[in-house]
C-alpha cells in the first residue's frame, strides 16, 4: 500500500487464524462490518435449500435467475410464484421472472398509489425465522471449525438438522395415522412429498 499509492489491498488477511473469511459490509446499527459466511436460502414448503455459500461478499439480487434454475434442476419445472425481498426485485430480475411465467409476489414499482400492495410485511418471517432458529438453537453464528471446508460442512450441517426436525414433526403424525386408519390420498400423497424432499435436500448436502 505504501508503495503503490494505496488506501485498500484485495483480499487482505483479516484473521490469521481464518485467511479465508472476508470482512462483508452489512450497514447495520450494531454492526456495520460482519465476518463469516454469507448464505442464501431458500425456503420450500417448510425445507430450507442452502442455494449459496460463500466466504466472498456478493449480491443476492444478481443471482436470482441462478436461484430460480437450481429448483427447475431440483423440482423439474419453475415455481409458480417467488416471494423476495425488495434487493431481488430489480427492473432485471422482475423482466426475468415474467419472461418465464412466474409471478413475483413483492412491492410493486412506482408510487404507493400506483397499484396494490401484493405482499403483507409478514409473509416473509417464515425465511427469517428459519435464519434464528439456526443461530439461536444450532449455532449458525458460532462456528468454531476454522478450515473453510470444515465450516462449510459445518453450516450445510446445521440446515440438514433443520430440515431433519421439520420432516420429522410433519412424517410422525402421518405414519401414526397411516399405520392406524385407512387414510386418504391427501396424506398419502404429503407423505409421498416428504419422502421426495429429504432424497432432494440429501443430494444437495452432498454436493455442498
Amino acid at each position: 500500500m505504501y508503495l503503490q499509492r494505496k488506501h485498500s489491498i484485495a483480499d487482505r488477511i483479516v484473521s490469521i487464524h481464518q485467511p479465508h473469511v472476508r470482512p462483508i459490509i452489512r450497514g447495520k446499527s450494531q454492526a456495520k462490518v460482519e465476518f463469516g459466511a454469507k448464505l442464501h436460502v431458500t425456503w420450500i414448503d417448510g425445507i430450507s435449500f442452502l442455494d449459496e455459500l460463500s466466504w466472498d461478499p456478493f449480491n443476492e439480487g444478481s443471482h436470482m435467475e441462478q436461484y430460480v434454475e437450481q429448483y427447475r434442476e431440483r423440482f423439474g419445472c419453475y415455481p409458480r410464484e417467488v416471494l423476495a425481498d425488495k434487493i431481488y426485485c430489480t427492473r432485471a430480475n422482475r423482466d426475468m421472472l415474467k419472461h418465464k411465467d412466474i409471478h413475483l409476489r413483492a412491492k410493486p414499482l412506482g408510487r404507493p398509489s400506483a397499484a396494490p400492495i401484493r405482499v403483507s410485511p409478514g409473509e416473509r418471517n417464515a425465511i427469517e425465522g428459519k435464519f434464528g432458529q439456526a443461530k439461536t438453537a444450532y449455532g449458525l453464528n458460532c462456528v468454531k471449525a476454522r478450515l473453510a471446508q470444515t465450516s462449510e460442512s459445518w453450516i450445510a450441517g446445521i440446515f440438514l438438522v433443520l430440515n431433519l426436525v421439520t420432516l420429522a414433526g410433519a412424517a410422525l403424525p402421518c405414519l401414526l395415522i397411516k399405520g392406524c386408519l385407512s387414510f386418504s390420498a391427501t396424506i398419502q400423497k404429503k407423505i409421498d412429498q416428504i419422502i421426495m424432499y429429504y432424497r432432494i435436500y440429501s443430494d444437495c448436502s452432498v454436493k455442498s
